[in-house]
């Protein structure tokens, strides 16, 4: 089972399709992808019963980021060895944890905007 930011909305992936929770649970559910995680369960066991017969097409660049609003944003730098190598350090014994601003946060096709100088995929 897997769920979906489409265009803003919480989508229900079924087969090659997205179904519109709001929608198909008749407004038990809001359309906000943010909102699901107050009531995953619930969602959850909804959309177990869903098929795909009000499944649409969907366009990839119209994904938008899995929570939109995020209340924090952690992340661990060099978290892999190859990484760590890369940028010519030892991989640390602690995780070296950063935080993000939620505006960071994208969809698969967002824009992001760069500042000048380097800057590194985290």
């Amino acid at each position: 089972m897997r769920f979906a930011n489409l265009a803003g909305r919480l989508a229900l992936v079924v087969g090659d399709g997205m179904v519109d929770v709001e929608r198909a649970s008749g407004g038990r559910f809001p359309a906000d992808p943010q909102a699901a995680y107050e009531r995953w369960d619930a969602l959850v066991a909804w959309a177990a019963g869903v098929g795909g017969d009000d499944a649409r097409q969907w366009r990839e660049e119209d994904l938008g980021p899995p929570a939109p609003r995020p209340g924090q944003v952690f992340a661990i730098g060099l978290n892999y060895r190859d990484h760590a190598a890369e940028a010519g350090f030892q991989v640390p014994k602690q995780p070296t944890v950063f935080t993000k601003f939620r505006s960071a946060v994208t969809g698969p096709y967002g824009g992001v905007a760069l500042p000048p100088g380097d800057v590194d995929w985290e």
